[in-house]
């Protein structure tokens, strides 16, 4: 049996035309690959509500996602399977530093629910998706005070470029790095506990089923992919960062092209 790890956005996912049909070949091709008796995850930096609204939407299979960069893990019959959090007194200060900066859109959530904050509204996604959530799944409802009361497996933020993004991650690490681990995502800089890593929730899974680390291959576009792509058969897309591309042992178009890869791998 082997193992395959995808990022989601950016990777398995790109939000363009093309990205689109792309997406339809990934999906025949994950099918693929657990007919053939083996395991397949996303691992992504979303809470596990987002990704479950994309499969509602694209139909997508597999069997665990690896959410909020390894701090929650969930099979696909919706069995919480691993979850770590955040002190909720150091995910209180890194909100008030959230704050401070002026940054106008973060999320705090416990992989499932949790509170959602933005300034933009009527051109963002992201305002019109966490709106769905909270109207037909009642989620994303609570207030902040809420959701620092509740375990805290990961708070995200949304920056306005990507130096900005890896600067804030740079703060986050020097400020709260005794506690929590920050990763720049393109925009985003997400925020879990200390030692979690996409890489970590691989792992898990991994080890749930017996799976040697030479039978797992992962692949992903930016830089909280990074600890799984070198822990494991890291793989990598065209449009990746270049740090990524350094790392990874081969480089890729589309996920389904990294499947073909995967299988014909003795």
């Amino acid at each position: 049996m082997k193992l395959f790890a995808s990022d989601y956005d950016g990777t398995y996912c790109k939000h363009t035309k093309l990205g689109r049909q792309q997406l339809k070949e990934n999906i025949k091709a994950t099918k693929e690959w657990q007919e053939m008796g083996n395991l397949f995850i996303f691992a992504t930096g979303r809470p596990i509500s987002l990704m479950k609204i994309e499969q509602k939407i694209h139909g997508l299979v597999y069997d665990y996602i690896v959410g909020l960069n390894g701090a929650v893990i969930v099979s696909s019959d919706g069995q919480v399977v691993f979850r770590q959090t955040i002190k909720n007194e150091i995910a209180k200060q890194i909100v008030e530093l959230i704050q401070e900066k002026k940054i106008t859109q973060y999320m705090v959530t416990d992989g499932l629910n949790g509170h959602y904050y933005t300034t933009f509204h009527l051109f963002k996604r992201e305002y019109y998706l966490f709106k769905i959530l909270k109207w037909t799944h009642r989620l994303f409802n609570l207030t902040l005070t809420q959701a620092l009361e509740q375990p805290v497996a990961q708070i995200a933020v949304k920056t306005n470029s990507h130096e900005e993004a890896i600067q804030f991650a740079k703060i986050i690490n020097e400020t709260f790095g005794h506690e929590v681990v920050a990763y720049a995502n393109l925009l985003h800089v997400d925020i879990c506990a200390k030692n979690l890593s996409k890489a970590s929730g691989v792992f898990e899974v991994a080890k749930r089923h017996r799976i040697e680390t030479d039978a797992i291959y992962c692949i992903g576009d930016s830089f909280n992919d990074l600890p799984m792509i070198e822990a494991y058969h890291g793989l990598t897309m065209i449009e990746a960062v270049d740090d990524l591309k350094k790392q990874a042992e081969a480089v890729f178009k589309t996920v389904s092209e990294a499947f073909i890869y995967a299988k014909e791998k003795v």
